[in-house]
């Protein structure tokens, strides 16, 4: 499989969305942690002095939880489909970039929901979804060309 450069360019996007989501979880448990929060009783009984909040809590932990929420439901329907890409034969430079604006407007809208940064939240995200709109596209068109 490593001498396909599409599945090498698959390869790479999986690790850097998975990098992604790896990042988000992390800063939700961060915030949570700095905010002196946790959310499950037995961590308060384990000796910690923080409150138990199950879905409320701070902002910046909240914000981080969506964040991470909106990156699971939109990165598994890419990593499938895209999987299912390098199989089809399309063009290298078709895989590169359907990959490439995915990695790049998940990143971003990943950023631009923590950092509260508007339109670019929206504007990735809806450029994410496209993409993947075109991916499927693709895809269909691949099989039964």
């Amino acid at each position: 499989m490593n001498s396909n450069p599409i599945f090498v360019a698959y390869v790479l996007t999986t690790a850097v969305l998975g990098l992604n989501l790896f990042l988000l979880a992390n800063g939700t448990a961060l915030t949570r942690a700095k905010a002196g929060e946790v959310i499950n009783p037995e961590d308060k009984r384990a000796g910690t002095s923080h409150e138990v909040v199950f879905d409320g809590g701070n902002d910046r932990t909240a914000r981080y939880r969506r964040a991470h929420r909106n990156a699971l439901e939109n990165i598994p329907l890419f990593l499938i489909t895209g999987f299912l890409l390098t199989l089809t034969g399309v063009s290298a430079n078709t895989a590169y970039v359907i990959f490439g604006v995915f990695v790049a407007t998940r990143l971003l809208h990943s950023v631009a929901y923590v950092r509260q940064l508007q339109p670019w939240r929206t504007a990735s995200f809806a450029i994410g979804a496209l993409d993947q709109l075109v991916l499927l596209g693709v895809l269909v068109y691949q099989v039964l060309a």
